[in-house]
């Protein structure tokens, strides 16, 4: 009888000592719930257009832009309203503008007839880039087929009644990625050089870093005196680091130093917003998603994305509030 009370008082001590430890263990905070700031507009070259949330990734499918002969040209991805507007590479039909309506959710087309001047001078001319100043549409024509001494030109649409209007401008480059406006300035990266073509003077000169050129895409304006852009890396397939142009001295500055990350088509432009540069990229470990660089603070975020449901070659062309 002894024996069984010292088993009986051991086990209620243990079991006393269990409790104890329990009601005192420090509880587990949980993990403060990912939220969204902002969403961001993506369309891919196949005309597919996602709604994504800036931290959580959350992607939506909100509709399809519909292309008759070919893939969509990124470069000429132009978000204005409620309407977007972009070119097919198609050399059979050129030059058809291609209108998707995202309140009805339809496109429409319109074809666009070049100045004599242009189409009586250049050999297939397309329109290869497209951006709008606030009333009509900028746009660079190239030939299809272009050689070293092929020049490119720049026109304007009105998009009340689609009129074209050569500016007389002329460029030499051959492998535009991106441009961008600020004021009166266009500037277009290639994988030549960074140039800036004012549409007043019509005058076209190279930027340059300490005598470099800079090949680039993914054009971005931080202000009226700074570009973000991503600066192509030798030896890398779309191999691209981030990086801060000043206009106004010329200078360019490297941003989260050191990190090299590719993106799934050279061409297209981004957007900067809030301080962030925003882009889809491919991570040095072949992970997929928003690459988010503060460009004050220099800190880099990265929200890993499905690509097989987005498209690798998708861009960012606007922010949603």
């Amino acid at each position: 009888m002894k024996k069984i009370s010292l088993l009986l008082l051991a086990f209620s001590l243990f079991n006393f000592s269990c409790s104890s430890d329990d009601s005192g263990s420090t509880p587990v905070t949980p993990e403060p719930e990912v939220t969204d700031d902002f969403k961001f507009l993506s369309v891919t070259s196949e005309g597919k257009i996602f709604e994504i949330g800036n931290n959580t990734g959350h992607t939506e499918s909100i509709g399809q832009i519909t292309s008759q002969h070919n893939l969509l040209m990124l470069p000429t991805m132009c978000n204005i309203g409620s309407k977007i507007y972009t070119m097919e590479a198609s050399a059979a039909e050129p030059n058809i503008l291609v209108i998707y309506d995202k309140i009805t959710k339809t496109t429409t087309t319109q074809q666009i007839t070049l100045p004599a001047s242009i189409s009586s001078t250049m050999r297939e001319p397309l329109i290869a880039s497209l951006k709008y100043n606030g009333s009509e549409l900028i746009a660079i024509v190239g030939e299809n087929m272009p050689t070293n001494a092929s020049s490119n030109k720049i026109i304007s649409i009105n998009l009340q009644n689609y009129q074209t209007t050569d500016l007389e401008i002329d460029i030499f480059q051959l492998s535009m990625t991106s441009t961008e406006l600020i004021n009166n300035n266009l500037y277009v990266s290639t994988r030549e050089g960074l140039l800036e073509i004012n549409l007043t003077t019509k005058t076209v000169r190279e930027l340059q870093a300490n005598g470099t050129q800079i090949a680039a895409t993914r054009l971005a304006k931080i202000s009226n005196t700074k570009l973000a852009l991503m600066r192509f890396v030798p030896g890398v397939v779309n191999g691209v680091k981030p990086f801060e142009y000043n206009l106004t001295n010329n200078t360019l500055i490297e941003k989260e130093a050191g990190n090299v990350s590719s993106v799934g088509h050279p061409s297209g432009a981004s957007v900067f917003h809030n301080g962030q540069y925003l882009n889809l990229i491919f991570t040095a470990g072949s992970k997929f998603g928003i690459s988010k660089i503060n460009y004050e603070t220099n800190q880099a975020q990265f929200v890993e994305l499905n690509h097989d449901i987005v498209g690798t070659n998708a861009i960012i062309v606007d922010i949603l509030q």
